[in-house]
Order: structure tokens, then sequence, then C-alpha cells
């Protein structure tokens, strides 16, 4: 009975002991002093502390800092962290309104404000206070200011220069604000890691949150310093061992050359009842590059004991006979290599799908009297329309295969976690492309031959009258796609400039092999096989059964297919049908790769510049 009355005694003597040093609030009556107050009897404590803040406030209208208090306390008094929601959460906006309502030009209100705030909202908080800080300095402190720039360094992240500028700003202004990890990421991100080694290693240990020292010991491994990772973690190892992240200790060691210590990290993992497939395909991946072949095999059959899926076709256990041909298979083992074999004989059958519709219409064609009349002397047929279609269902299966395996396998298997969608690792995406790209002009050639190659590099137009109407053509595609991001949102543009929806690939090509191996690639080897295979092969052969317009239409639609972009789908038809009519007006396929290359050649001049000013101002420049 006496625990409230002597509860707000207390509170009251505080009050007037602190009253009597300033007007203002201290750690002692700080909103997390009083929250950690409250007792069993939550809301009768609540209310009680409510009126002593009140008080005060009452007695000291001009006390800022205590009005934000109140607000502070409102908003965490309540707070649930397990479910992470406030059950105050509307008074505690109706005392943020007020507050900004009285004090619109405070900074202590605006920096309280912004912290509650997202999106817009946030910005236009943030925007107001850099104006006022430009216009009246006097009235902010060093540290205020410091804090204003450390939110807008934070809301700017896509912005990588904008946000750099900020946390420089911020951490100039406030020694002791610890912003390393935040600008080592940016200057990371940027590929300057010289820059971003400068800023980290000098402030390892100086923030001691568990969770920030593990940040700064996973940008340490992508940064190639990895024995000073090692170092981090285990002094993060040694306050909470719980917290250390055993695949990034495994990569540590694995950097270091200490694949056994490495392998040792990973088992831990395989422990865990959380997430154990995964541990169990990087124990697995770890031993297919570093142990041997029977350590290799143990590894894979305990991962198969996990799911049966995860090997689904047996690509997994043909490299470990690759790395051992003497170690014995299961018949289970054997079953899921045949369904890789499956695999292959059903991208065999597929272009069968579509290849004999176009067959049997022709044939009504031709019952119903109907005479198709071929324009194109192109001397390709049925049979070959099935042989590319079979050749790129192959590419793409092999490409997958080598680059994609194991990710395909979680994502439509729901096993481990998947990273393709987000991957970083910049020379395996230039190689899965320079492997398609190989794999596709090898099929290309297999296709070309005699008359063909000479329909394939055949025009009726000057190279001065090509170079012109490609330039033309490039024109146009650039009015079409500002016509058509009216009417869909197309993410990867750069002003009036299209972005190629493989664009990631070609930046880790230009990034790995140079600019000049690029535009071989993408400006000359893509347009000749993608012309002889759609205006060539397909268009040729397809022509024969349903006349030149229907073969047009059908070309183009499977060439927007094949780009595998909704958004983009419209472009990729008009850009296939346009050069489909140029092969009939030009008696050949070589006015269509001019066009081709010259489109592909803009866009990779583009892309090069962006990665010039991505290198200096961020990636969302």
């Amino acid at each position: 009975m006496l625990k409230t009355p002597i509860l707000f005694f207390s509170f009251l003597f505080t009050f007037w002991v602190y009253s009597q040093q300033t007007p203002g609030f201290g750690e002692t009556n700080s909103h997390e002093f009083y929250v950690s107050q409250l007792t069993n009897s939550k809301d009768e404590n609540f209310q009680e502390i409510i009126k002593l803040y009140e008080a005060h406030i009452h007695r000291n209208p001009n006390d800022v800092a205590a009005q934000v208090e109140l607000c502070k306390f409102i908003g965490n008094s309540y707070w649930d962290e397990y479910e992470e929601y406030n059950l105050k959460y509307e008074e505690t906006e109706e005392c943020i309104s007020n507050l900004a309502a009285k004090h619109p030009k405070n900074p202590k209100v605006l920096i309280y404000r912004a912290e509650n705030l997202y999106g817009e909202d946030k910005l236009e908080v943030l925007n107001s206070a850099k104006g006022l800080i430009e216009t009246n300095r006097t009235e902010w402190l060093s540290l205020e200011v410091a804090e204003i720039n450390r939110m807008l360094g934070d809301y700017h992240q896509e912005k990588k220069w904008l946000s750099l500028m900020h946390y420089k700003k911020a951490q100039k202004l406030n020694d002791s604000l610890d912003l390393s990890l935040s600008i080592a990421k940016i200057y990371e991100a940027q590929g300057k890691k010289d820059l971003a080694k400068e800023v980290l290693l000098p402030n390892l240990e100086k923030d001691t949150t568990l969770w920030k020292m593990n940040q700064k010991a996973n940008l340490l491994l992508k940064l190639n310093e990895p024995q000073k990772a090692l170092d981090l973690f285990d002094v993060i190892g040694k306050r909470d061992s719980t917290f250390i992240d055993n695949e990034e200790m495994a990569k540590a060691m694995a950097d270091l050359g200490d694949f056994a210590t490495a392998r040792e990290f990973l088992v831990r993992d395989t422990i865990k009842e959380w997430n154990k497939i995964n541990a169990k395909q990087l124990l697995f991946a770890h031993d297919l590059a570093q142990s041997e072949g029977k350590v290799a095999l143990e590894s894979y059959r305990k991962l198969q004991e996990e799911s049966s899926y995860d090997d689904f076709f047996g690509v997994k256990r043909f490299r470990v006979f690759l790395k051992n041909p003497l170690l014995r298979w299961s018949p289970s083992e054997v079953f899921h290599l045949f369904l890789l074999y499956g695999l292959i004989l059903v991208a065999f059958a597929l272009p069968y799908l579509w290849v004999m519709p176009v067959y049997g219409l022709g044939s009504l064609l031709r019952k119903s009297g109907i005479s198709i009349r071929p324009k194109l002397n192109s001397q390709w047929n049925i049979k070959h329309f099935w042989l590319v279609s079979f050749f790129y269902l192959l590419a793409s299966v092999l490409t997958v295969i080598i680059f994609e395996y194991q990710d395909t396998l979680n994502y439509y298997f729901d096993l481990g976690n998947t990273y393709f969608e987000e991957s970083t690792d910049k020379s395996l995406l230039a190689n899965e492309m320079i492997l398609f790209v190989a794999l596709m002009a090898i099929s290309t050639l297999l296709v070309l031959g005699g008359k063909k190659i000479k329909f394939v590099f055949k025009s009726n137009l000057s190279i001065r009258q090509m170079i012109g109407l490609g330039i033309l053509f490039v024109v146009f595609n650039r009015i079409f796609i500002k016509i058509l991001s009216l009417f869909v949102d197309l993410e990867d543009t750069v002003g009036s400039n299209i972005i190629l929806n493989a664009k990631e690939e070609i930046l880790a090509v230009m990034a790995q092999n140079g600019f000049l191996v690029t535009v071989l690639l993408v400006a000359v080897i893509v347009p000749i096989y993608e012309e002889v295979v759609f205006r060539g092969v397909i268009l040729g052969s397809v022509e024969r059964y349903v006349g030149f317009k229907g073969a047009n239409v059908i070309q183009a639609i499977l060439f927007a297919l094949v780009h595998d972009d909704l958004a983009l789908f419209p472009f990729f038809f008009v850009f296939a049908l346009v050069t489909g009519y140029w092969v009939k007006k030009s008696k050949g396929l070589l006015t269509g790769i001019f066009f081709h290359g010259i489109h592909n050649f803009t866009i990779l001049v583009a892309l090069y510049y962006l990665s010039k000013m991505t290198s200096v101002f961020g990636e969302s420049f």
C-alpha cells in the first residue's frame, strides 16, 4: 500500500534537487530513468510520472529538453520489444505534433521529430532543419548540426556521393561520432578499397556495439583484410560467443589459407537446427574445393540425408566423381544423374511445342489452297528452327548448371538461402554471360554454311546507308522508349537511354575484361548470332509455312520472350519487327546486324560513362 506514495515522493524529491541545479533534464531525469522506474503498477505509476513532467514543464515553460523527454517517455514506456509495437503510439504522435507546433524551429524538436518519421516526411523535416542551419547557424550547436547531417547521410543511402558528403560533415562537427563504418561501406561500394581501409582500420574498436563491430569485421573481409577481421571476430567472441558468424569466420580462415580451421567453423553450424541445410551446403562446397574426395562424398551424403532435392539432377555427385572417379556410387546417386539426362531430353523435345504448330499451320494453309511464296532466299528450313531452339535451351541449361545450380534448386525446392537474385560477384556474372554468348555463337556456326553465309553478309544497301539508317533506328528506339515509359515503369533507364536488361552482367564483363572486349562481345558477336537465329533461321524457315508477315510476327514474339523482361516486351517486339522488315528490304541480314550493333554500341557507351560516374558519385547518380 505504501509503495506508490513512496515512489511519488521520491520522484518529487528528485525533481526538486535537479531543479536547483539546471532548468533542463539530465541523465537522472531522462526518459530512460523514468521508464526504468515503472513497476508492476505500471498504469498508475505512468500517470504519476506524466504529472511530474507536466509540473516541471509548467514551472519551466522554456525547458524544451524536458518537453522532448516527456514525449520520449510516452513513446518508450509501453514499448514492446518482442512485438516491436508501441501501445502508446497515438499518444506519442500527439505529443510530437504538439511539440512541433509550439517549437517548429527548435533544433532539439526537429531532431527528435525527424527520428520518428520515415520517407518523404522525414526528408522534409531534415531539409527544413538544413535550411534553418544555413540561415541562422548560431542557434544550433555543432553536435545538433552533426546529427542532422548524420540522418541526411542515412536517408540518402542510394545516392552514395550525397550520403558520403553528409557523413563527412557530421564526422567533422562531432569527432566522437563514429561513422567510419558507413563511410567505409560507401567507399567499398565505389571500388575505393584503399580509402575504405584508411577510414575503417583506425576505428575498429571505437564503437563497442557488438552488431557494429560484427559489420566492421564482415566489411574487412570484403576489403581483403582477413587477419584483421579475424582479430575483431575474436574480440566479439570473447564478449558474446553466440554473436559469432561461423560462416564469416570460415571465410576469414579460408582467405588466410587455413582450410582445416575454416572447416571446423562450418561444421559448428551443421550442429544447429536452424537453417541446417544451408550450413551443410556450405560445408560440402568447402570440402569439394579443399578436402579429399572421400571427405567431400561424406559431406555430400549427409547433405542428401537432409534433402534429396538438394542435388536433384546429380550435378554435385558428378563433381565429386571428377574429384575422385574411384568412389562408389549409390543407386540413388545414379538415379539423380539419370534425371540430368532426362533434363537434356526435355530440352531436346521441348522445341516441338512451337515448331510443330508452325508446320501444322503450313500444311493446313496448303490444303486450303493458299499458296505460300517465300520472299527470302535464306536456305533454312523447319529442321533448323528446331535446331536453334534446342541449342538455346541447352545453352541456358548448361549456364545454370555451371553458375546457378545451387541457387536455382534452393529457389524452386525452398531449401537453403538463395543468393543469385542479388549476386555481387562480378567475375561470376561476367563468366556466366561470356559462356552463354560463346555457346550461342558456336551453335550459330553449326547452322551456317554455303549459301547461308552469303545471306548473312548480304545487303543491297551501302555501308554509309546502313550506318545512317542505324543511327535513325537508335533515335527511333529512344523515342519509342520515352513513349513506353509513360505507360510502364522502366527502372533501368538513364535519361533517354534504355539500359539492356542484362545491365549487371554487361557491367561485370566491362569491369573484368575492359570496354573493348565488351564491345566485341555485345556489339559484334551478340548482334550477329541473334540476327542469324531470329531474322535468319527462324524468320526464313517459318516464312516457308505461314508467309513473311506471319513469320515476322512469330520471330518478334520469340525474340521479345527470350529477353525475359515483361516491361520491355513491346520494345523488343517492335525492335525485332523492324529488323525483320529490313531483311526482306535489303535481301540479307547485314543491315539488321548493323542496326543491332549500333544500338548495342550506344548502350555500351551509356553504361561505360554511367560506370565512370558511379565510381565518383555513387551507384544512384
